[in-house]
């Protein structure tokens, strides 16, 4: 991919932090076409969301949003993780029903001042 390219995963970085919800991006550092990001509430749970490709890759930071599958969430907190699946294969759709859940969980959770 051209580095001109805009990513699925820059470009739902971006609209979510565009409605308040900054990220911090992510990787294990093993792979260099991964990254995911993170949110931090206020009350220190935290959601970690990544892109997958059409071809199924996880966690993919480099495939452009004409080459989206989905987009693969959780929510962890002191309970355990509450896993979210966005995967209608329509990026505007799933990037939408991301921060649908990010919203709401924003209420229960708190927004951060990241």
């Amino acid at each position: 991919m051209k580095s001109s390219q805009i990513t699925a995963f820059h470009t739902a970085l971006a609209r979510l932090a565009a409605a308040r919800f900054r990220c911090t991006v992510e990787s294990d550092g093993s792979t260099t076409d991964e990254s995911w990001a993170a949110y931090h509430f206020a009350d220190t749970s935290h959601l970690t969301w990544g892109a997958i490709s059409d071809t199924g890759a996880e966690n993919s930071a480099t495939h452009p949003v004409s080459a989206h599958r989905g987009l693969s969430a959780f929510l962890t907190t002191g309970q355990g993780d509450e896993p979210q699946l966005f995967d209608t294969g329509d990026f505007d759709r799933d990037v939408a029903a991301l921060l649908a859940w990010i919203t709401d969980l924003a209420d229960t959770h708190g927004v951060s001042q990241q």
